[in-house]
């Protein structure tokens, strides 16, 4: 009986501990298109091609949901509370999609693979990390796309960039993702120039 009271006893007095204790869970966290939004959808299409954009290759180091960081030249650790919602090789050839769609640049779009598309854009994920040093937190992304003229196979525009931009506040995973976003935005914007011009040169009903 003495025993059973004593654990009683012990048992309401942790019930207070276990209430005020915090609950760690794990946060998602999405690419989007903030801080600058694409330019106005135009009436009609800017070019008379069909594209589709297929999923990114990621380097296998950061092919997960996990968020990595960097503390050292060749030291990586992953998060167990903080996941991107969808895996890089979706998510950013999502927002790539997202960012032509909403320009309307190709009378067609898909996402994934189509029957007998005029030009493929795909890309490579070299980085995708949060840097730390000493005192101050980066975001590092680096990262390759193209535009494959599906007929030849052959890439007629490629760009690549290796950028990292600090982040503010530093422990935030939040701002980490944003400024994420806003990385992939300013590549977007850049290899979309790019096809801009080369679509441009190109003759009337030519590839």
């Amino acid at each position: 009986m003495k025993f059973k009271f004593l654990c009683l006893v012990i048992a309401v007095l942790l019930v207070p501990l276990a209430c005020g204790k915090k609950i760690n869970t794990r946060r998602y966290y999405v690419l989007e298109c903030t801080g600058r939004s694409p330019q106005a959808r135009p009436d009609t299409a800017l070019f008379n091609v069909k594209v589709d954009v297929r999923d990114f290759r990621v380097a296998r180091a950061f092919d997960q949901t996990r968020m990595t960081l960097r503390t050292n030249t060749n030291e990586l650790d992953y998060y167990f509370y903080h996941h991107w919602a969808v895996k890089p090789s979706l998510a950013v050839a999502d927002f790539v999609y997202d960012v032509i769609e909403a320009r309307n640049m190709f009378s067609g779009n898909v996402r994934g693979i189509s029957y007998n598309p005029d030009y493929i854009i795909q890309g490579d994920i070299k980085s995708l990390e949060r840097l730390q040093e000493d005192n101050m937190a980066f975001t590092h992304v680096h990262m390759a796309i193209e535009l494959i003229n599906a007929r030849t196979e052959k890439t007629v525009v490629q760009y690549e960039e290796d950028q990292r931009l600090a982040l503010e506040p530093v422990k935030s995973m939040n701002t980490f993702a944003g400024v994420t976003s806003q990385i992939l935005m300013h590549f977007t914007d850049k290899f979309i120039e790019q096809v801009q011009g080369y679509l441009q040169a190109q003759p009337p009903g030519g590839r």
